[in-house]
């Protein structure tokens, strides 16, 4: 029996053998009939050898790579006839970006209208004369387009980013998005709701509060006005006061459209049909605002304490050296 075993044992070890010269030979024959990875897939033929990794895709043109070094595109400026001016520079690559950029901010507001620029931007995008909220999302993400607006004290932006193909259909929606919000009330007060909610929200953390601090007790004047409205001021909004504040804001000399990566001719003729008609009137004047200094203290339940320094420049953004000495001293200081 013992014998007997040990040759079963024997033809077992044999067997196994065998089996895994199978495997390994099946293995081989599948290998050299293999289809040929992705070109056989692609062309249904078969290859014993894989495609070199270069190999060109029918119907797929790739672009000549980038030099070493890429002059940046110049300015290209355009004042249309009532004065709003048109802006682009080239630039490589396949996206392009476009803005709508207005010389409007709190500085504008009265105390009839303290917190309109900080609604306007929750309400940009949302429902126009031409579209609905739903048709303009829709419009955007079916393009892989990206917008946003912002909202400070002296300048409104609404900007809207995609691939250069989609150029015209994104200056139309853009210049339909800011000239003609139809400012439904039920639109209008649900985006108070919003902005009361995160005015109570920005209430428990001071910080929030620090940069609107410093200009209310810097400033004497347009300045002073808070960015961060109070829920008193934003409960006094609604369509007709809007309505009225765009009238006086938004007039052709305060706009400007500008974009990256198009060309200028092309933008020109697309976008001149669009903001030729807007009214040449200027509206109320930039408000007067003297710098002050001064000190502002506010308790707070928290263990932290925020602080904050602050110095005039004159001249502000509107003097290029100084704007640009001031931002690089900024990043050093941070």
């Amino acid at each position: 029996r013992a014998a007997s075993g040990l040759g079963a044992l024997k033809q077992h070890g044999a067997d196994t053998q065998l089996l895994n010269i199978a495997v390994r030979s099946a293995s081989t024959s599948v290998a050299q009939r293999s289809s040929g990875g992705f070109l056989g897939w692609l062309t249904g033929a078969r290859s014993n050898a894989l495609p070199p990794p270069d190999f060109a895709l029918p119907g797929v043109t790739i672009p000549p790579p980038l030099a070493d070094h890429v002059e940046p595109g110049k300015t290209k400026i355009t004042t249309l006839s009532n004065g709003v001016k048109i802006a682009s520079e080239t630039s490589p690559g396949s996206a392009c970006s476009v803005g709508v950029y207005v010389h409007c901010g709190s500085v504008y507001e009265t105390p009839e209208t303290l917190g309109a620029t900080q609604l306007l931007k929750k309400l940009a995008f949302t429902t126009t004369r031409n579209r609905s909220q739903l048709r303009v999302v829709r419009e955007i993400g079916a393009i892989g387009g990206s917008a946003k607006a912002s909202a400070n004290r002296e300048l409104m932006s609404y900007s809207y980013g995609a691939l250069k193909t989609y150029m015209p259909e994104m200056v139309e929606v853009l210049v339909d998005c800011v000239r003609n919000p139809a400012l439904l009330d039920w639109e209008v007060k649900e985006e108070i709701m919003k902005l009361k909610a995160e005015l109570a929200e920005a209430s428990s953390n001071p910080e929030a509060f620090l940069l609107d601090a410093l200009h209310s007790s810097g400033y004497s004047g347009a300045l002073a006005n808070p960015l961060i409205a109070s829920e008193a001021s934003i409960s006094r909004l609604n369509t007709d006061v809007l309505e009225e504040f765009l009238a006086l804001n938004y007039t052709s000399p305060r706009i400007v459209l500008a974009a990256s990566g198009v060309d200028h001719n092309e933008l020109v003729s697309i976008a001149e049909p669009l903001l030729s008609d807007i009214p040449t009137a200027t509206g109320t004047g930039k408000p007067k605002s003297v710098y002050v200094g001064g000190e502002y203290r506010r308790a707070a339940d928290s263990s932290n304490t925020d602080l904050a320094l602050a110095f005039e420049l004159p001249g502000g953004w509107l003097k290029e050296k100084e704007f640009a000495t001031a931002s690089v001293l900024q990043v050093r200081i941070e």
